[in-house]
């Protein structure tokens, strides 16, 4: 065998190779054209190239297609630690799934840094032209073509990462939506690693999010991923349990990290140091978008909510009465926090609490009790406020609504109520919700306050200091505005019989006490059908607005019967009655002047007994 010749051949063929092929930029056909060569000269059958980068040996087939399942080994760049022995690098290899090996040349740039290697099965051909002196040139000749192949390699691994790059960074940087961000996250990786799982471990909650995403757990997540996410570094796993390679790249901003990028590759499968920039590179980037986009979104809702609580306490300041108060707040809340249910709940004047008729339907059931006394028991321990994210968990028992929270309604320092929201989700009212309703009730509350002193107020010149009955002139607005709405009504004037007699006896103290006990007997048997007024002195007066005769007589004989029973020392009654319909429709002076005469024929005809306007009498 001429080894001359031979050198001289696979020189010529190997510039040819270079010249035909280095058009193409396919670091592929090189090596199939390389592999062609050794067959020819030395009959190698099988033979593997693999280029060196970044402490790895990357594998390279001779289609691009194969270029899917790449393989990496380390090994030493340094000068100074060359000297691994051939039996230890051949052993990692025929390890990695390389068995047929058996010999393998390293090719070295000046400094001595591994560039590329050469694997195969060698056979008497090779060894004997090994053995002659032209074996180092045909080496430097090899080592002539990896490196310019291996330079091609770099720049097109190198361009096609620095394209994807742009293009993730185009769309970070063209959106302010977390979701865009977010699902752009895992496009770009798995576009770059198809056959690998790409997960989003991340810290806080989004249901934006249309893309699968874990939430990240801080007790239960692997070492590896918590690490990265505490120390803000990429980490690799090596997970035998899963049979998965993990990379664990920090979705890191300038002021916190948000998550975790995660990609799960097969366990024999090692990165190579351009990929885990890469995906260093897309979570950083990444990391940054988001945190822009979270400032930007919460500048957006911060105006939000300052728009809201200024809306709020402007329309609450416009003189409303206390009931549209409630129902404008109620609209307000349910707006703003979407909660399943809601109650309004109010301190009455003996310190008692009761839920407010504008709370929704499942708080005036006896089921929702359990929330209320406990809003309660928070407040009397000394809480401000109450936020529980899972109720579940505070009361030992299954409920139906998980998320609550309650807020004071506060004014200098005493409690006037508190207002509730609850959902059926856990962890439904985020911090933020919780923070805006705190800053909203507390704009409410003097609203609220002043609300409550003006009807105190107006209840002070509606009613009777004594009797806690309305006063003449409020009674007379009611039936005048009755009178004129209304297709019917029972008008009744009461006068005590003999008080003079209780007043002269028993003292005017004696005497207030028996018009008060008369009072909350008229007031129990109304309740919310009708009204009742102090008419002057001894004498009372009750409307019905929208009731019949029959109504009234059925009142009337009540209370005939009831109060003799209920005043110390016992006193009756006298009752005259007129009512009103559509077919027999008096003036407003007429209604009070007849009703009048009744009670007077009442009182002549023996007392104790109603008497209905052109009517018989009916004695009790």
């Amino acid at each position: 065998m001429n080894h001359q010749l031979t050198m001289l051949t696979i020189k010529s063929e190997l510039f040819d190779l270079w010249t035909e092929e280095s058009e193409a930029h396919s670091y592929g056909t090189w090596f199939a054209s390389l592999k062609q060569i050794l067959d020819r000269h030395f009959r190698i059958k099988a033979s593997q190239f693999f280029i060196y980068d970044n402490e790895s040996l990357i594998p390279l087939n001779g289609t691009d297609s194969d270029r899917s399942i790449n393989l990496s080994i380390p090994m030493e760049s340094n000068r100074e630690k060359r000297n691994v022995s051939d039996n230890d690098i051949l052993a990692k290899l025929q390890g990695k799934g390389f068995e047929f090996a058996d010999e393998y040349i390293l090719f070295r740039n000046r400094e001595g840094e591994p560039i590329g290697l050469l694997l195969f099965k060698a056979t008497n051909r090779l060894r004997a032209f090994a053995a002659s002196p032209y074996w180092n040139e045909l080496e430097k000749s090899v080592l002539r073509l990896i490196h310019n192949v291996r330079r091609t390699y770099l720049l097109e691994t190198k361009g096609e990462s620095y394209r994807q790059l742009f293009n993730v960074t185009e769309l970070f940087n063209a959106t302010m939506e977390s979701r865009v961000i977010l699902d752009g996250i895992i496009q770009a990786v798995s576009d770059s690693f198809p056959d690998f799982e790409v997960d989003l471990l991340l810290s806080h909650e989004r249901k934006e999010l249309s893309q699968a995403y874990q939430l990240f757990d801080h007790m239960n997540e692997r070492p590896s991923a918590l690490d990265a996410f505490l120390s803000g570094e990429l980490t690799i796993e090596h997970a035998h349990d899963l049979t998965k390679t993990l990379v664990n790249a920090p979705i890191k901003g300038r002021q916190g990290i948000y998550g975790v990028l995660q990609v799960k590759a097969p366990i024999e499968y090692d990165f190579t140091g351009m990929q885990k920039d890469f995906v260093r590179v897309v979570a950083n980037t990444a990391g940054n978008a988001l945190e822009n986009a979270s400032l930007y979104d919460q500048s957006h809702r911060l105006i939000a909510d300052l728009q809201l609580v200024n809306e709020t306490s402007k329309k609450l300041n416009e003189n409303l009465k206390f009931g549209e108060m409630v129902l404008f707040l109620k609209g307000q809340l349910i707006r703003a926090f979407q909660p399943s249910e809601l109650a309004f709940v109010f301190k009455e004047a003996g310190g008692r609490f009761s839920v407010s008729e504008m709370s929704t339907a499942y708080f005036r059931e006896v089921s929702s009790r359990k929330y209320i006394d406990y809003a309660l028991c928070q407040f009397d321990s000394g809480k401000r406020e109450v936020f529980d994210a899972n109720f579940e968990v505070c009361v030992g028992e299954e409920v139906p609504y998980k998320s609550f929270i309650a807020i004071p309604i506060l004014n200098q320092e005493e409690m006037l109520g508190f207002v509730v929201l609850v959902h059926k989700e856990r962890y439904y009212f985020p911090f933020d919700s919780f923070k805006l309703m705190r800053s909203l009730i507390g704009h409410s509350s003097l609203a609220f306050s002043n609300s409550m002193l003006r009807d105190q107020l107006q209840e002070l010149v509606d009613k009777d200091n004594l009797t806690k009955l309305y006063t003449r002139s409020y009674l007379d607005n009611v039936i005048e505005r009755s009178m004129a709405e209304e297709a019917q009504g029972v008008f009744l004037m009461i006068d005590v019989d003999n008080f003079k007699k209780v007043n002269d006896t028993f003292g005017h103290a004696i005497g207030d006490k028996v018009l008060r006990n008369i009072s909350r007997t008229i007031l129990s048997e109304v309740g919310d059908s009708g009204f009742a007024a102090r008419w002057g002195g001894e004498e009372m007066a009750i409307y019905l607005p929208s009731r019949s005769m029959a109504d009234g007589k059925a009142l009337s004989e009540q209370l005939l019967l009831l109060i003799p029973k209920y005043t110390e020392p016992s006193v009756t009654i006298s009752i005259g009655m007129r009512d009103w319909s559509r077919e027999s429709r008096p003036t407003f002076q007429q209604l009070f002047q007849e009703a009048d005469e009744a009670l007077y024929k009442a009182k002549h005809n023996g007392k104790n007994q109603v008497v209905i306007h052109q009517a018989a009498s009916t004695k009790s």
